[in-house]
C-alpha cells in the first residue's frame, strides 16, 4: 500500500466528503476522488459507498479505518523521531573540498566550528573530485563550477582569483616579456607549450616546460625556482617564498559554491555547518579575491 493513499482514505473517513478531505490536505476535490478510486482498484474492494450527501464507509471500509490508523500512528511517530534526529546538532556531517582549500585558507575555522559543535563529527572528502551528493557520497561539497546542477541548493562564495607566481630569485634572474623571454611556466597537464591559459595570460610568449598537474606541488616548484606557477591568490599572496610575477594582475577563477542535496536542508546540523563555512569564506574575501595579503584579522584566526 501506499501511505500517500492511505492518508487520502483517512482523510476521506474523518471529513466524509472530498471537499472536508481536499481541504484537509491541501489538494484538490478531484485528487482526492481520483487517488480513492484508484485505491480501490488496486485493493479490489469497495471502501466507501456514494451517498448523495457524501462518502460513507462501507462494512469493509470500516474494519479498514482501525488499521489504518494504527498504521498512521507508527508512521508519524517515526517522522518524529526523525525529524528530532535530523534537529539536533549532533551527527556526522561528510564535507568534501579541494586540498588547498582546507590546509591553506579553512583548517582554522575547521577547528573552530569543531571546538563550537563538539557533537558534530566532521569528516573531511579532501578532493577535486565531483562527489555524488545525491548518492550521499558527501553532505555538503565546496565546488568551484560555472553553474552547479540544478537539483542542488546552495550560496554563491566570494570571488576567488588566480595569479602567476614564482620565487623573487627566478623573477631577477629572468625575463617575461618581449619576443624571447626566458621566464617558463610550470605547467598542467598540457600536451602543447602555449595552452590557452597560457595565451590568455599577460606572459603568453613564456612556455610551458614542466607538468606538474597538482596545485601545492606546483607551489613547492615554485618556491623552489622551477618556474612560474598559476596559483589561487589565497596560496600565493600567503606564501613569503612567493611573489607575483609583474604586472601582477589578477584573473577570476571558475566560481565558488557550498552546495547540498535539497533534503537536507532542513538537517540542522547541515544547514549550521553551511552558514557558518559561507559566513568564514566571506571573511577572507579580500585575501582569496587577490585584494590583499594575510595580515590584520585573518593572520589572528589562522
Amino acid at each position: 500500500m501506499d501511505w500517500d493513499d492511505l492518508k487520502v482514505f483517512l482523510a476521506l473517513a474523518r471529513g466524509g466528503s472530498v471537499r472536508v478531505a481536499a481541504q484537509a490536505l491541501g489538494v484538490s476535490h478531484s485528487t482526492v476522488a481520483r487517488r480513492i478510486e484508484g485505491f480501490e482498484q488496486a485493493l479490489g474492494v469497495r471502501l466507501f459507498d456514494r451517498m448523495p450527501d457524501g462518502y460513507v464507509l462501507s462494512a469493509l471500509g470500516e474494519q479498514m479505518v482501525e488499521r489504518a490508523e494504527r498504521a498512521e500512528s507508527e508512521l508519524l511517530g517515526l517522522e518524529r523521531e526523525v525529524s528530532g534526529q535530523d534537529a539536533k546538532l549532533a551527527g556526522r556531517i561528510r564535507v568534501t573540498m579541494p586540498a588547498p582549500l582546507a590546509s591553506d585558507l579553512l583548517m582554522p575555522d575547521l577547528v573552530r566550528f569543531a571546538r563550537i559543535y563538539p557533537d558534530i563529527d566532521l569528516d573531511l572528502a579532501i578532493s577535486s573530485d565531483i562527489f555524488d551528493l545525491s548518492r550521499r557520497e558527501a553532505d555538503v561539497a565546496i565546488r568551484f563550477v560555472e553553474k552547479p546542477a540544478e537539483h542542488l541548493v546552495g550560496r554563491r562564495l566570494p570571488e576567488f582569483c588566480d595569479a602567476a607566481y614564482a620565487a623573487p630569485g627566478y623573477i631577477a634572474d629572468n625575463s617575461f616579456a618581449g619576443d624571447r623571454p626566458t621566464g617558463r611556466w610550470i605547467g598542467w597537464q598540457d600536451e602543447i607549450a602555449f595552452p590557452r591559459w597560457v595565451r590568455d595570460s599577460d606572459h603568453p610568449k613564456c612556455k610551458t616546460k614542466w607538468l606538474v598537474p597538482e596545485v601545492m606541488i606546483q607551489r613547492a616548484a615554485a618556491r623552489a625556482g622551477l618556474g612560474i606557477a598559476h596559483l589561487p591568490c589565497f596560496l600565493g599572496d600567503k606564501d613569503p617564498d612567493l611573489r607575483r610575477v609583474p604586472p601582477g594582475r589578477t584573473k577570476p577563477a571558475r566560481p565558488g559554491w557550498v552546495l547540498t542535496h535539497p533534503a537536507l536542508r532542513t538537517t540542522e546540523r547541515v544547514r549550521v555547518f553551511v552558514q557558518f563555512i559561507v559566513t568564514a569564506i566571506n571573511g577572507y574575501a579580500d585575501l582569496v579575491g587577490g585584494r590583499r595579503s594575510l595580515t590584520g584579522t585573518d593572520a589572528a584566526r589562522a
